[in-house]
């Protein structure tokens, strides 16, 4: 079982993209073109001209988000589907 204090923080550790669901939720969230999103998830970086637009969009939607987190995006978490590591372990996704 996981603990609450332990979920709370991989939330917290989650990138943006994560924390809407991925790029195209977070295009159909905040309004933007899918490619728009996609092209700040492989630079890691969303222009500051975004954010009060992102920022309310996560209000919105009840996504815990914050400026820092804008202004320092953090790559994606492994996922089961995503995770190397997994696959090589022997580990069904």
């Amino acid at each position: 079982m996981v603990r609450k204090s332990h979920l709370k923080r991989l939330i917290l550790m989650q990138s943006v993209f994560q924390k809407f669901g991925g790029i195209r939720p977070m295009a159909a969230k905040t309004g933007m073109p899918s490619s728009t999103v996609k092209s700040w998830h492989r630079k890691s970086s969303i222009p500051s001209w975004r954010h009060d637009a992102i920022l309310a969009a996560a209000r919105q939607h009840g996504i815990r988000l914050t400026e820092d987190e804008l202004q320092n995006v953090r790559p994606d978490l492994p996922t089961p589907a995503n995770d190397p590591d997994v696959e090589a372990r022997g580990e069904a996704a």
